[in-house]
């Protein structure tokens, strides 16, 4: 049940915000694009090929899924951080100050003060997998993934696929009715 809890959250946060953010990743896809050739033409001709195979959209999903939303709660983009680089906020949720900690590919979470003190969370990007883990108390819990040319988000018990041309409020859809089967299938239990 916590890993239920744990999972839901962490999807409702990553679906759920409103924030532009800088998306890094589709702008350096783009400037590596623009400078690929001397030959406007032949860029043109890979842009279009990037969009169709689809690079282009599997960027934009990756930052409006997750680099965006690291960059809405920590102010910084991890993929926009260089090694070394670190940004730290503050924040209150339901009586407990949480610090969070943004690096390259990483964000940690600490609660230190308020009813949940001494509580940790990190969270970690796998560039090779392309898949995002929640370290709790030593156990790596995957998260969310890119495979295929979609979004994966892991859940207890299901694996919840969208799409790159599923809306945000589509996906959160999505995860919210996997999420109420599933919490229905285990209090049937």
């Amino acid at each position: 049940m916590r890993k239920l809890i744990m999972c839901v959250a962490m999807a409702a946060a990553v679906l759920s915000t409103s924030c532009l953010g800088s998306f890094h990743a589709v702008t350096g896809l783009k400037e590596w694009n623009d400078g690929a050739t001397d030959n406007k033409y032949v860029n043109n001709a890979l842009f279009w090929a990037l969009n169709i195979i689809p690079v282009y959209p599997i960027f934009a999903v990756g930052d409006m899924f997750i680099f965006n939303l690291v960059e809405f709660w920590s102010g910084s983009n991890p993929l926009a951080m260089e090694d070394g680089d670190i940004e730290i906020q503050t924040i209150e949720h339901e009586g407990n100050l949480i610090e969070m900690r943004a690096m390259k590919n990483k964000m940690q979470l600490a609660v230190i003060d308020g009813p949940k003190k001494g509580g940790e969370l990190e969270l970690n990007y796998n560039e090779e997998e392309q898949a995002w883990y929640a370290n709790k108390d030593g156990e790596n819990i995957k998260l969310s993934s890119f495979e295929d040319g979609k979004y994966l988000v892991y859940l207890p018990n299901e694996t919840v696929e969208i799409d790159a041309v599923t809306s945000q409020q589509e996906g959160l859809n999505k995860i919210n009715h996997a999420v109420f089967f599933s919490q229905t299938m285990m209090a049937a239990k």
